[in-house]
């Protein structure tokens, strides 16, 4: 940076900038800003001045149409606007302070123990932003925080891209899923060599199969897979109805939906070994991308909840 040249470009300009260019319209951009399309249309054109290239092709029928130098524009914009929004909030208690949309990604399996667990924690610390979430396998949650779609998401911490950043929050120690009428039922563990000749009902979505397998794998036995699915809900209807056992990773915090289902969850064991590892589970976000204000509040709020803290590779 180059600190005896002055900037002349304003937040005033790229704010007007960003709202015709997200509005489509110089008309309803002013209209929003509560200000005349001739003062929108100026201050855009002396950031155009300052640039040194059209930022739009304005035509009366169709709007604006951003050009290339227009769409890389809006992007540093917009992370120079809430550079600004941040530096306003120190003073007055960064976190309540923080407002604007998020949006967060999650396993499907680790989103009944983890989100209305965060969402009612972060809703505290930071009551003026708006949390959206979506849910989806594993490979799908990764696309969405590289793609931009998500902003950041909660994972597998052993099975995450080397294009993320991940902090480690908590942990799923893997269990085995019987029928409440199975003869292990009363047991309070439950090793594989004791449901090696049973049918296994297989949750088939990466990566937790793969653990899976690979723990029958590391105990020297074949599981015998007689169904395979990639919905939590059938596997566990699957069990209940007596068609096999399930070995899972992670477990709603509530047990009232499993008695309904006729099912009962075991500690699961390895011989010689004890309790088997648990897999890490971490918050993720783009290596690439500088994390929101917003997003970092996330991340911190969950590493506190879950009493785990600090960013991993």
């Amino acid at each position: 940076m180059n600190l005896e040249s002055h900037p002349q470009l304003t937040l005033r300009q790229l704010w007007h900038f960003v709202v015709a260019a997200e509005t489509g319209s110089m008309a309803e951009a002013a209209r929003r800003l509560h200000m005349a399309p001739s003062a929108i249309s100026m201050s855009i054109a002396e950031l155009e001045r300052i640039v040194g290239s059209d930022l739009a092709i304005k035509r009366r029928a169709k709007g604006l149409t951003l050009t290339a130098t227009g769409k890389t524009v809006l992007h540093q914009a917009r992370t120079l606007l809430e550079l600004a929004d941040e530096l306003e909030s120190l003073g007055r208690g960064a976190r309540v302070s923080l407002r604007g949309p998020l949006t967060v990604g999650c396993f499907m399996t680790l989103g009944p123990t983890i989100i209305p667990t965060m969402l009612s924690a972060f809703a505290e610390q930071c009551p003026e932003v708006e949390v959206d979430f979506v849910e989806g396998y594993h490979d799908e949650m990764q696309q969405a925080l590289l793609d931009g779609s998500i902003d950041v998401a909660f994972l597998y911490g052993a099975e995450i891209s080397p294009a993320l950043r991940s902090a480690p929050v908590t942990a799923a120690e893997p269990y085995v899923l019987v029928a409440s009428s199975h003869r292990f039922a009363t047991r309070e563990s439950i090793t594989l060599s004791d449901i090696a000749e049973e049918p296994l009902i297989l949750f088939d979505a990466e990566p937790v199969s793969r653990r899976i397998l690979g723990l029958y794998e590391q105990a020297g036995i074949v599981p015998l897979v007689r169904h395979r699915s990639r919905s939590y809900a059938t596997v566990r209807s699957l069990v209940g109805s007596g068609r096999g056992t399930a070995v899972l990773f992670q477990q709603p915090a509530l047990e009232a939906p499993y008695q309904e289902l006729r099912v009962v969850l075991k500690r699961l064991v390895l011989p010689r070994q004890g309790p088997a590892e648990a897999v890490p589970v971490s918050v993720a976000w783009p290596r690439s991308t500088r994390l929101s204000a917003r997003a970092q509040a996330w991340i911190e709020v969950a590493s506190e909840l879950f009493d785990h803290a600090g960013p991993s590779a």
